[in-house]
Protein backbone atom coordinates (compact mmCIF):
# COMPACT_ATOMS: atom_id res chain seq x y z
CA UNK A 1 0.00 0.00 0.00
CA UNK A 2 3.24 2.62 1.06
CA UNK A 3 4.76 1.50 -2.23
CA UNK A 4 1.55 2.40 -4.59
CA UNK A 5 0.76 6.09 -2.38
CA UNK A 6 4.82 6.75 -2.85
CA UNK A 7 4.21 5.50 -7.33
CA UNK A 8 1.40 8.00 -7.25
CA UNK A 9 3.15 10.72 -5.22
CA UNK A 10 6.32 10.68 -7.56
CA UNK A 11 4.02 10.52 -10.46
CA UNK A 12 2.27 13.59 -9.12
CA UNK A 13 5.62 15.14 -8.39
CA UNK A 14 6.53 14.56 -11.66
CA UNK A 15 3.62 15.89 -13.77
CA UNK A 16 3.54 18.88 -11.36
CA UNK A 17 7.33 19.48 -12.35
CA UNK A 18 6.26 18.74 -16.30
CA UNK A 19 3.47 21.38 -16.36
CA UNK A 20 5.21 24.21 -14.76
CA UNK A 21 8.54 23.84 -16.54
CA UNK A 22 5.84 24.05 -19.64
CA UNK A 23 4.23 26.83 -18.42
CA UNK A 24 7.94 28.61 -17.39
CA UNK A 25 8.69 28.09 -21.14
CA UNK A 26 5.60 29.69 -22.25
CA UNK A 27 6.02 32.60 -20.06
CA UNK A 28 9.50 33.48 -20.36
CA UNK A 29 9.71 34.77 -24.05
CA UNK A 30 6.77 36.80 -23.42
CA UNK A 31 8.67 38.03 -20.10
CA UNK A 32 12.09 39.08 -22.10
CA UNK A 33 9.82 40.25 -24.97
CA UNK A 34 7.56 42.75 -22.48
CA UNK A 35 11.01 44.19 -20.85
CA UNK A 36 12.48 44.75 -24.05
CA UNK A 37 9.95 46.61 -25.83
CA UNK A 38 9.28 48.30 -22.47
CA UNK A 39 12.72 49.43 -22.48
CA UNK A 40 12.86 50.65 -25.88
CA UNK A 41 9.61 52.73 -25.83
CA UNK A 42 10.84 54.39 -22.46
CA UNK A 43 14.63 55.05 -24.16
CA UNK A 44 12.77 56.32 -27.24
CA UNK A 45 10.18 58.08 -25.64
CA UNK A 46 11.42 59.28 -22.80
CA UNK A 47 13.68 61.18 -25.31
CA UNK A 48 11.87 64.27 -25.90
CA UNK A 49 9.15 63.82 -22.67
CA UNK A 50 11.02 66.45 -20.69
CA UNK A 51 9.82 68.68 -23.71
CA UNK A 52 6.44 67.60 -23.90
CA UNK A 53 6.38 68.51 -19.86
CA UNK A 54 7.79 72.04 -20.93
CA UNK A 55 4.95 72.45 -22.94
CA UNK A 56 2.48 71.55 -20.36
CA UNK A 57 4.04 73.57 -18.00
CA UNK A 58 3.63 76.35 -20.80
CA UNK A 59 0.06 75.70 -21.22
CA UNK A 60 -0.71 75.39 -17.41
CA UNK A 61 -1.86 72.19 -17.26
CA UNK A 62 -0.56 70.14 -14.18
CA UNK A 63 2.47 67.61 -14.15
CA UNK A 64 1.95 64.15 -14.14
CA UNK A 65 1.51 62.59 -11.09
CA UNK A 66 0.27 58.84 -11.75
CA UNK A 67 2.01 56.35 -13.58
CA UNK A 68 -0.93 56.78 -15.86
CA UNK A 69 -0.16 60.49 -16.86
CA UNK A 70 3.73 59.26 -17.16
CA UNK A 71 2.64 56.84 -19.38
CA UNK A 72 0.66 59.25 -21.59
CA UNK A 73 3.82 61.84 -21.79
CA UNK A 74 6.35 58.99 -22.69
CA UNK A 75 4.11 58.04 -25.24
CA UNK A 76 3.79 61.69 -27.16
CA UNK A 77 7.67 61.78 -26.51
CA UNK A 78 7.56 58.52 -28.60
CA UNK A 79 5.03 60.06 -31.32
CA UNK A 80 7.53 63.42 -30.89
CA UNK A 81 10.58 61.57 -31.80
CA UNK A 82 8.95 59.77 -35.06
CA UNK A 83 8.01 62.69 -35.96
CA UNK A 84 11.36 64.63 -35.66
CA UNK A 85 13.30 62.22 -37.06
CA UNK A 86 10.95 62.01 -40.17
CA UNK A 87 11.75 65.93 -40.93
CA UNK A 88 15.23 65.69 -39.31
CA UNK A 89 15.31 63.26 -42.90
CA UNK A 90 13.45 65.98 -45.19
CA UNK A 91 15.72 68.55 -43.96
CA UNK A 92 18.79 66.25 -44.87
CA UNK A 93 18.18 65.86 -48.17
CA UNK A 94 17.68 69.03 -49.30
CA UNK A 95 20.71 71.72 -50.22
CA UNK A 96 20.23 73.95 -47.05
CA UNK A 97 20.44 70.94 -44.80
CA UNK A 98 23.13 69.16 -46.63
CA UNK A 99 25.47 72.00 -46.39
CA UNK A 100 24.50 72.21 -42.81
CA UNK A 101 25.32 68.54 -41.82
CA UNK A 102 28.51 69.12 -44.01
CA UNK A 103 29.84 72.09 -42.20
CA UNK A 104 28.90 70.39 -38.37
CA UNK A 105 30.83 66.87 -39.90
CA UNK A 106 33.59 68.82 -40.63
CA UNK A 107 33.53 70.40 -37.45
CA UNK A 108 33.40 67.20 -35.65
CA UNK A 109 36.22 65.07 -37.91
CA UNK A 110 38.50 67.84 -36.68
CA UNK A 111 38.28 67.97 -33.47
CA UNK A 112 41.10 65.86 -31.59
CA UNK A 113 39.38 62.34 -29.90
CA UNK A 114 36.13 63.59 -31.21
CA UNK A 115 36.94 62.50 -34.99
CA UNK A 116 37.93 59.14 -34.01
CA UNK A 117 34.70 57.94 -32.13
CA UNK A 118 32.43 59.86 -34.43
CA UNK A 119 34.19 58.62 -37.76
CA UNK A 120 34.06 55.06 -36.27
CA UNK A 121 30.42 55.23 -35.01
CA UNK A 122 29.30 56.64 -38.20
CA UNK A 123 30.81 53.51 -40.44
CA UNK A 124 29.71 51.08 -37.89
CA UNK A 125 26.19 52.10 -38.09
CA UNK A 126 25.98 52.68 -41.61
CA UNK A 127 27.18 49.38 -42.49
CA UNK A 128 24.74 47.47 -40.50
CA UNK A 129 21.88 49.22 -41.32
CA UNK A 130 21.77 50.97 -44.87
CA UNK A 131 19.85 48.82 -47.34
CA UNK A 132 22.87 47.37 -49.86
CA UNK A 133 25.64 47.65 -46.67
CA UNK A 134 25.71 44.53 -45.56
CA UNK A 135 27.81 44.07 -42.28
CA UNK A 136 28.12 40.77 -41.96
CA UNK A 137 28.25 38.79 -45.49
CA UNK A 138 28.52 35.34 -44.93
CA UNK A 139 27.96 33.18 -42.45
CA UNK A 140 31.22 30.60 -42.20
CA UNK A 141 33.11 27.85 -39.71
CA UNK A 142 36.07 28.24 -38.78
CA UNK A 143 38.64 26.68 -36.86
CA UNK A 144 38.69 28.62 -33.37
CA UNK A 145 40.12 29.06 -30.67
CA UNK A 146 42.25 26.03 -32.14
CA UNK A 147 42.61 23.72 -34.62
CA UNK A 148 39.61 21.28 -34.68
CA UNK A 149 37.12 23.30 -33.16
CA UNK A 150 34.19 25.35 -35.29
CA UNK A 151 33.01 28.53 -34.39
CA UNK A 152 30.44 30.96 -35.81
CA UNK A 153 32.31 33.57 -37.76
CA UNK A 154 30.89 36.22 -40.35
CA UNK A 155 32.82 37.53 -43.22
CA UNK A 156 32.73 41.50 -43.21
CA UNK A 157 35.37 42.29 -45.80
CA UNK A 158 38.58 41.68 -47.57
CA UNK A 159 41.67 42.99 -47.91
CA UNK A 160 45.66 42.37 -49.38
CA UNK A 161 48.79 41.65 -47.32
CA UNK A 162 52.11 43.21 -49.36
CA UNK A 163 49.81 43.71 -52.82
CA UNK A 164 49.62 40.01 -53.18
CA UNK A 165 48.28 37.79 -50.68
CA UNK A 166 44.15 38.38 -49.92
CA UNK A 167 42.95 37.49 -46.78
CA UNK A 168 39.26 38.11 -45.55
CA UNK A 169 37.85 39.49 -42.19
CA UNK A 170 36.01 37.53 -40.01
CA UNK A 171 34.04 38.52 -36.85
CA UNK A 172 34.08 35.37 -34.13
CA UNK A 173 31.20 36.60 -31.70
CA UNK A 174 31.19 35.29 -28.13
CA UNK A 175 27.94 33.09 -27.03
CA UNK A 176 25.60 34.24 -24.94
CA UNK A 177 26.41 38.31 -26.04
CA UNK A 178 27.46 38.08 -29.37
CA UNK A 179 27.65 42.14 -29.44
CA UNK A 180 31.55 41.17 -28.09
CA UNK A 181 34.20 38.89 -30.22
CA UNK A 182 37.43 37.89 -31.95
CA UNK A 183 38.30 40.01 -34.77
CA UNK A 184 40.80 37.59 -37.30
CA UNK A 185 42.36 38.14 -40.81
CA UNK A 186 42.43 34.49 -42.56
CA UNK A 187 42.85 33.04 -46.23
CA UNK A 188 39.42 32.13 -48.42
CA UNK A 189 40.20 28.23 -47.92
CA UNK A 190 40.23 28.42 -44.22
CA UNK A 191 36.63 29.05 -44.15
CA UNK A 192 33.78 26.44 -44.43
CA UNK A 193 30.64 28.10 -45.74
CA UNK A 194 27.44 27.54 -44.29
CA UNK A 195 24.16 28.14 -45.62
CA UNK A 196 22.94 29.94 -42.18
CA UNK A 197 21.35 33.15 -42.76
CA UNK A 198 22.64 35.62 -40.34
CA UNK A 199 19.55 35.95 -38.15
CA UNK A 200 19.98 31.86 -37.66
CA UNK A 201 23.52 32.06 -36.70
CA UNK A 202 22.56 34.75 -34.17
CA UNK A 203 19.71 32.79 -32.81
CA UNK A 204 22.28 29.92 -32.41
CA UNK A 205 24.84 32.40 -30.67
CA UNK A 206 22.50 33.74 -27.87
CA UNK A 207 20.96 30.51 -26.96
CA UNK A 208 24.10 28.87 -26.58
CA UNK A 209 23.64 26.41 -29.26
CA UNK A 210 20.30 25.16 -28.25
CA UNK A 211 18.83 26.60 -30.56
CA UNK A 212 20.78 25.14 -33.80
CA UNK A 213 18.83 24.65 -36.59
CA UNK A 214 19.02 21.26 -38.78
CA UNK A 215 21.77 22.71 -41.93
CA UNK A 216 24.32 23.47 -39.36
CA UNK A 217 25.37 20.12 -39.58
CA UNK A 218 25.49 20.20 -43.02
CA UNK A 219 28.93 21.92 -43.35
CA UNK A 220 30.88 19.42 -40.71
CA UNK A 221 29.18 15.89 -41.50
CA UNK A 222 30.68 17.23 -45.54
CA UNK A 223 34.24 17.80 -44.06
CA UNK A 224 34.57 15.05 -41.36
CA UNK A 225 33.68 12.83 -44.74
CA UNK A 226 36.65 14.02 -46.72
CA UNK A 227 39.27 14.21 -43.86
CA UNK A 228 38.04 10.60 -43.42
CA UNK A 229 38.95 9.70 -46.92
Amino acid sequence: MKEKEQGVFSHFRKDVRKRMLTGLLLILPVYVTFFVVKFLFSFVGGTLAPVVKRVLQFLGVALPKTSLDEFIITFFGLILTFIALYFLGIFATNIVGKFIIHYFENLLTRTPVVRNIYSSAKQIIHAVTLPGKQAFKRVVFIDFPKEGTKSIGFVTGATQYNQDRKFISVFIPTTPNPTTGFLIYTTEDAVIDTTLTVEEAFKTLFSGGVLTPKDITTPLTVERTQTSR
